[in-house]
């Protein structure tokens, strides 16, 4: 039998879109779902936003270790279909969603380990902490569902078939959305449960994402879920590869970024609530750019899979463009109009005044991050992801040590008193260290050799 014909990816504009659109609609409809959460926690109180948001954070850096096995997958399918391997490119998938199953019960069963007492202990606020504990115990079962997603869904990616998880993503983002609406605060007939009622929402809704994307995956492919006589070790090794430098790059970067808000959470619970507003902000960077860094690993891995990397530099050009476009139009009201966006989440005057000032620091932060996040992507998209392991770990190091300093309480000299630096002070960080991210990984790009797939996939 003949392997089915591999389709040529089409890598001018128009072609790129049709694949960072789907999954950049899908990232904005999180960013909705994100936002609906924190306008009905804000409601309930400022400890429930703080303390659902640091348990958030912390359910996100372990994800990552899920995220990045997933990219792994993601980048080794892209280049199987590129070379045109069919049946490499299904055993891929095959043994990427049943490692997923089995990372995503360790991870679970780690998490509420840690949440027995050591991760509350991270937070000084009783009443943070009191919210944090019993949120994180819900959300982190949501790990077991999202595991086998993301492995389906890496699989999509990995070919360019991005409207797939589309479906996925508005899933879950409308039972999120209706949950939240009937489980906080009681609406639809149902009883007010509060912050836990936010944590509930959000499991049911990834228990529905993978129902949805096991249904398309039965339909589009069926050969994927057919379990192997026995484990896969060439699938195995090309996966650890490629996604255990991955795993550990995306858990330090997250893992960083979760401690800068465990950092903020002692210079005071206005200067929280101020950095987790900026944080779901930022994430209107993060759709455009989380959509053609996908973009760029697929095409990226593709084209060197199918010897066509004359075509290489146009279109990493074309995502380029779309992608600080993208994210200008997505951020541009943290420059023009600050003011009116803080007014929402603050009454009173000096936070709304702070809010603002941290807004256009994060204006800044945002296009350094449209251009580190595609130089990173495509270092990572052609293999090279222990050079990218090594780049995050000198940014991610710099970071924590500037978070670090700059949280730091300093005595003033005439009170006596522990003095801080202001919170948009503080946020200055991330110009350090996307610069970093961006440098590092240019620096590893410059030679060339990426372009002729020289990275081993195994």
């Amino acid at each position: 039998m003949n392997a089915p014909q591999v389709k040529r990816l089409n890598v001018d504009t128009l072609g790129l879109l049709k694949i960072a659109l789907p999954i950049s609609i899908g990232t904005f409809v999180q960013f909705l779902v994100l936002l609906t959460d924190n306008f009905f926690l804000s409601r309930v109180s400022e400890s429930a936003i703080n303390g659902a948001g640091n348990a958030g954070l912390i359910y996100l850096t372990f994800g990552m270790l899920i995220f990045g096995s997933a990219t792994g997958i993601q980048i080794l399918v892209a280049r199987r279909n590129g070379e045109g391997n069919d049946a490499l490119q299904v055993r891929t998938g095959r043994m990427g969603w049943i490692i997923h199953a089995v990372l995503a019960v360790l991870i679970c069963t780690t998490v509420l380990l840690l949440n027995t007492g050591f991760l509350g202990g991270l937070i000084s606020s009783e009443a943070v902490r009191n919210v944090f504990e019993p949120f994180l115990n819900i959300r982190t079962w949501g790990f077991l569902p999202f595991g086998v997603t993301c492995a389906i869904t890496a699989y999509w990616m990995g070919l360019a078939r991005t409207n797939l998880l589309l479906a996925v993503s508005l899933t879950i983002a409308i039972t999120n959305l209706i949950l939240d609406y009937a489980w906080i605060e009681g609406n639809l007939g149902f009883t007010a449960m509060g912050y836990q009622g936010a944590a509930r929402a959000s499991l049911a809704a990834e228990i529905c994402g993978f129902t949805v994307a096991v249904m398309l995956m039965l339909k589009v492919e069926p050969r994927f879920f057919k379990l192997p006589k026995r484990p896969d070790g060439e699938v195995i090794q090309a996966w650890w590869a490629i996604s255990g430098p991955l795993m550990g790059q995306l858990l330090l970067t997250v893992g960083t970024w979760t401690s800068f808000f465990f950092f903020v959470e002692r210079v005071g619970s206005t200067e929280l609530k101020i950095s987790h507003i900026a944080r779901n902000a930022f994430m209107l960077a993060y759709v455009v750019s989380s959509g053609i860094s996908q973009t760029t690993r697929t095409v990226v891995s593709q084209l060197i899979g199918a010897s066509r990397t004359a075509e290489l530099t146009p279109a990493l050009k074309r995502l380029a463009t779309l992608n600080l476009v993208g994210v200008i139009i997505m951020s541009h009201g943290f420059i023009l109009y600050p003011d009116a966006i803080s007014q929402i989440f603050f009454d009173d005057p000096e936070a709304i005044a702070s809010m603002s000032r941290t807004f256009s620091i994060l204006f800044i932060a945002v296009i350094g991050f449209s251009i580190s996040s595609l130089l990173l992507a495509t270092l990572e998209g052609s293999g090279g992801t222990k050079r990218a392991f090594l780049v995050e770990m000198m940014g991610a190091g710099t970071y924590l040590a500037a978070v670090f300093y700059l949280t730091s309480p300093m005595n003033d000299s005439m009170s006596g008193e522990a003095q801080y630096y202001p919170i948009e002070f503080i946020w200055r960080v991330e110009w350090v260290y996307f610069s970093l991210i961006g440098l590092g990984s240019f620096l590893m790009l410059r030679n060339g050799k990426w372009r002729h797939g020289l990275e081993s996939l195994g």
